[in-house]
């Protein structure tokens, strides 16, 4: 889905410009969007259409939670990167979008210009009754996640962030497992567009990262729930980070409730959890390949790149297309795509696919937190949430070791140590199902050779 009127842009590197506030002082009320970027011929453009107002999409690493400053000391690498030089731009007069889009790419101050889309979290929601720890052990015991949790029990000082549509921190899965997140939806009020209702809270001016749609519940429990009534998540002894980037809405009326968020917004909080300290993050949300502007650069690509670049592991749903299709940020090379295999090791029906999936995870009937007790649903969604964890654990247990992993090893002892499918590696299912216990043997058979003085490349 297009958001009408509203764009992104991005400088480039030495073009001066105004103090523009960022996305998260804007929210706080720390900062007020800017009606002017450069004095010049991008002000200038955007005034022939009628104007509109400035803010940044991301926030200084070393400035996070200075209010009113957070757009003060950027570093090479945000700079690099082109982080330090990206806006939003929201038009007073919404139909001119593609105008005043085309205007801007004519700039040669201007680096690339996109209009701004939405992502979704589609998911297939069974009842909320009739569910069972056995229910939810099953796909544990496919990928071997109990014995792995027998050998590693996980850290505490290692974090996951679950950059989804919120948790409800108070459920009794979540007690003593999540860290204080954020909230950076900033959707407004109202219809997104005439088949699509917003739902509850919108404007994200708040740091409660409360759910209310369910789907981040599901996702953050399958990672890190404690175990009172359901096994405890894949991540062990994992801190959570919930970070609310998508907004509830609703398709016409008493439609499902699902999640919805802004390219620039979800952007916004998947950097606040990499320079919070997480050292995994899934994004079980995403945007179709044909919705994408094929004259901008991919949606969320730069900073996955700055995520890889800090050493954050990125993990994300392939998509619930069902087709071969590309869905971002998962098809970024950065980032580990993960799809969903039936009980017979089959590529689900809803499972989109193609050369990125990395690897693939149990996403059928899930039970798993929701926001009100217990639930069951099905998607890709929550087969990514199952390597992620497996990634923590991988982490937990290197550091236990007193060895370093970088995110290239991580992705390759995932995939590596899969379990191989009928089918063999396949585009449908990439390397083949998830096999916690296997990689923790592989992890310490590498460290093992590392000890032992034998060279070790990273893979590729």
């Amino acid at each position: 889905m297009k958001r009408e009127g509203h764009l992104t842009l991005t400088l480039r590197s030495g073009q001066a410009h105004a103090p523009v506030p960022t996305h998260l002082d804007c929210l706080s009320g720390a900062g007020r969007p800017s009606s002017a970027l450069d004095a010049g011929r991008v002000d200038a453009a955007v005034r022939r259409h009628g104007g509109g107002r400035y803010q940044r999409v991301f926030h200084a690493r070393r400035s996070l939670g200075r209010p009113g400053e957070q757009h003060v000391g950027y570093n090479d690498d945000e700079e690099k990167l082109g982080l330090s030089r990206s806006f939003q731009l929201r038009l007073a007069d919404p139909t001119a979008g593609p105008a005043v889009l085309q205007a801007l790419r004519d700039l040669n101050a201007v680096e690339c210009c996109a209009e701004q889309t939405l992502a979704v979290t589609p998911m297939d929601a069974g009842p909320h009754t009739q569910v069972s720890a056995e229910m939810a052990l099953a796909p544990q015991r496919r990928i071997r996640a109990v014995e792995a949790l027998r050998r590693e029990p996980g850290s505490m000082h290692i974090t996951v962030a679950v950059v989804d549509t919120g948790v409800v921190i108070g459920h009794p899965e979540f007690q003593r497992r999540c860290l204080a997140g954020y909230d950076t939806v900033d959707l407004g009020l109202g219809r997104l567009n005439p088949a699509t209702q917003l739902v509850g809270d919108s404007r994200g001016c708040d740091y409660n990262p409360y759910d209310e749609v369910g789907h981040g519940c599901l996702v953050a429990g399958i990672i890190g729930a404690h175990g009172w009534k359901l096994p405890r998540g894949l991540a062990g002894l994992a801190m959570l980070l919930p970070i609310r980037v998508l907004a509830a809405a609703r398709r016409g009326e008493g439609g499902r409730v699902f999640g919805v968020g802004a390219l620039p917004d979800i952007d916004a909080g998947l950097k606040v959890a990499i320079d919070l300290g997480a050292q995994v993050v899934n994004m079980s949300l995403g945007s179709p390949a044909d919705a994408v502007d094929p004259h901008a650069p991919p949606p969320h690509q730069a900073v996955v790149r700055y995520a890889a670049q800090q050493g954050c592991v990125v993990v994300a749903a392939a998509g619930n297309s069902g087709k071969a299709q590309r869905f971002y940020p998962a098809a970024l090379s950065e980032v580990i795509a993960v799809g969903s295999v039936d009980e017979l090791g089959a590529r689900s029906s809803f499972s989109s696919w193609g050369p990125h999936v990395a690897l693939c995870a149990p996403g059928e009937a899930i039970v798993g937190v929701g926001r009100h007790g217990y639930q069951r649903s099905s998607g890709t969604s929550f087969a990514s949430p199952y390597v992620a964890g497996a990634a923590a654990l991988l982490l937990a247990r290197a550091q236990r070791l007193g060895h370093s992993l970088d995110v290239a090893t991580v992705r390759h002892l995932l995939c590596s140590s899969a379990q191989r499918l009928p089918a063999g590696p396949t585009e449908e299912t990439g390397a083949g199902l998830l096999d916690c216990a296997a990689a923790l043997d592989a992890l310490d058979a590498l460290v093992a050779k590392t000890r032992q003085g034998a060279p070790h490349a990273t893979p590729r």
